[in-house]
């Protein structure tokens, strides 16, 4: 069994994921039709919304492209807890 995730990965990720919604629901993008248009599974999509999964970087590039955004908005993330 993997260890667990520390809190601040696990927040970022969430973050990230938020993010990823956010822009897809600004586009009214499905998460089928981003998989679609990234080449990336659906699933794929769901598990970096929620934080579950974290993307490799070749994904975020993808879905970067598929949204028509640079991969650095994907990246602006709010309410980041400082690093310790």
């Amino acid at each position: 069994m993997p260890a667990p995730l520390p809190p601040r990965l696990a927040e970022l990720r969430r973050q990230f994921g938020t993010r990823l919604r956010e822009v897809r629901e600004q586009q009214g993008l499905s998460q089928e039709k981003l998989g679609e248009l990234a080449e990336v599974d659906r699933k794929t999509i769901n598990r970096i919304e929620n934080g579950v999964y974290s993307p490799l970087l070749d994904n975020v590039f993808q879905i970067a492209d598929a949204l028509g955004v640079p991969a650095k908005e994907l990246f602006t993330l709010r309410n980041v807890p400082p690093r310790r």
